[in-house]
């Protein structure tokens, strides 16, 4: 299965989530910060101690993914 995230505006919520139901789709709410911890806890790595350089780096990253 894949997973795919979308925009839907208020106002068309429900009609999109019967929709997609009526297909098949399962549908989960996650929250931005529940995805942004997702991405960050798949980058690391067990027994690696990241240099403070590349926890900058990372922070940078997730906060310009923030502001999309």
């Amino acid at each position: 299965m894949e997973t795919l995230i979308i925009n839907v505006p208020e106002k068309k919520s429900t009609l999109v989530k019967q929709l997609l139901k009526e297909l098949g789709v399962t549908i989960e709410n996650k929250t931005r910060a529940k995805q942004m911890a997702e991405e960050i806890n798949k980058s690391i790595k067990p027994g690696v101690k990241p240099s403070m350089d590349e926890i900058v780096a990372e922070v940078k990253e997730a906060r310009s993914k923030q502001l999309l």
